[in-house]
């Protein structure tokens, strides 16, 4: 029944479009509240009318800028930056033996997008239907530009990453893991996304960290693995064991569950803790251990600390660990790539946007702690640091 009341509060905050508040989601409030039922005021205001709100602005304000942004109809002829990177994701999807008709929602970019409004497109993205498109806030749109040449430079990123959360009847939990694998997926498909082409504008800031911990998952499972992941074909239970998705579900709710803050999905710029905690669980004895210790108090009601946590796997050293021994696979040079490009693209602030710009440094590698270092002197813009992890085979080697 709760579920029923929180589409229909969702709804009622923008009548004039079909709010639903998608799977995974709409479970995780639910949780979030059983969990904490403090939190219903502060998790129904900010999903069930803050985010809707914003929605509506952008899908049907009939004039300014998010009208000229999301009205616009999209001609793949005129618009070879998105056509090639739709054509990428698409290509992948079927590369991976999934149905781009039912995880995209269509079997061809053009089926998709041709001749529909960029509004349009979004609608019938994974959030689409309850939370506005990132990017594309008031404070991203305060400058007047041709509509065609702003998606073509700014939002082919952002839409390719919008897809990449797939439609999926049960997607991966937590929050985290979902949205870490449609970083790696889309930046699979099209790099730009974090690797920003020059005089582009499309790069997600951030988003190189998300990216590194899908890309262990892919690691762990394979790229077709971690596709049949975010599509719902395969179950996280299934592939890394009970324990190790319990684990991980326990990890991203921890934020939540410390503070009550209504933001279920807790940050990624510490990948390699997420790292340990997936590869932790390839040993028995390890996994006992760390069971014992977080996992099996804090199920039995014990306090949440996400700090405690965090200083376990900070503490645990690579050498320990299963991924040490292993021998140096694609995937982890793959790894080593992002590493060193997230450390060279840096997050910077103009007015109430941000922009992902590359910044050339030098790197150094410390190889014990399995970490890749750059000479910032802090977080950038949005809060990513200046050190990244790097593939433990091959600082092995």
């Amino acid at each position: 029944m709760r579920r029923e009341e929180l589409q229909q509060a969702a709804q009622a905050t923008a009548p004039e479009l079909s709010i639903s508040i998608p799977p995974g989601m709409l479970d995780a409030l639910v949780a979030a509240e059983m969990a904490r039922p403090q939190a219903r005021a502060a998790l129904q205001a900010h999903y069930c009318v803050n985010m809707p709100g914003m929605l509506r602005d952008q899908l049907l304000k009939r004039a300014g800028a998010e009208a000229r942004l999301f009205g616009h109809r999209i001609e793949l002829g005129h618009m070879p930056r998105l056509r090639e990177g739709l054509h990428r994701l698409f290509a992948l999807v079927s590369r991976c033996g999934l149905s781009c008709a039912r995880v995209l929602g269509a079997a061809t970019p053009e089926e998709l997008v041709e001749s529909r409004t960029l509004g349009q497109v979004y609608a019938r993205c994974h959030f689409g239907s309850s939370m506005p498109m990132l990017y594309a806030y008031p404070g991203d749109l305060t400058e007047e530009r041709d509509p065609r040449a702003f998606i073509e430079s700014r939002y082919v990123g952002p839409l390719v990453h919008e897809l990449s959360h797939f439609h999926a009847a049960e997607p991966p939990a937590p929050a985290n893991l979902h949205e870490a694998l449609a970083a790696f997926i889309g930046s699979e498909a099209w790099p730009p996304q974090l690797w920003p082409d020059p005089g582009a504008e499309d790069a997600l800031p951030g988003g190189a960290y998300f990216a590194a911990v899908g890309g262990f998952l892919a690691r762990a499972l394979g790229i077709e693995g971690a596709l049949r992941v975010q599509a719902g074909e395969l179950d996280l239970r299934d592939a890394l064991g009970a324990r190790c998705a319990e684990a991980l579900r326990l990890y991203g709710f921890l934020p939540f569950l410390e503070t009550g803050a209504p933001h279920l999905l807790s940050d990624a710029f510490q990948p390699g803790r997420w790292w340990k905690l997936i590869d932790l669980h390839r040993d028995e004895a390890l996994a006992n251990e760390f069971a014992r210790r977080h996992v099996e108090p804090l199920l039995a009601g014990g306090r949440a600390s996400q700090g405690e946590w965090n200083d376990a796997l900070d503490a645990l050293s690579w050498r320990e660990l299963p991924a040490w021994r292993d021998q140096p696979s694609e995937m982890d040079r793959n790894l080593a790539t992002r590493a060193e490009r997230a450390l060279q693209v840096r997050a910077e602030r103009s007015g109430l946007t941000f922009r992902a710009v590359r910044r050339e440094c030098s790197l150094e590698l410390d190889k014990e702690r399995c970490e890749l270092h750059a000479p910032w002197p802090g977080p950038d813009a949005v809060g990513a640091p200046a050190v990244h992890p790097y593939p433990p085979p091959l600082c092995r080697e």
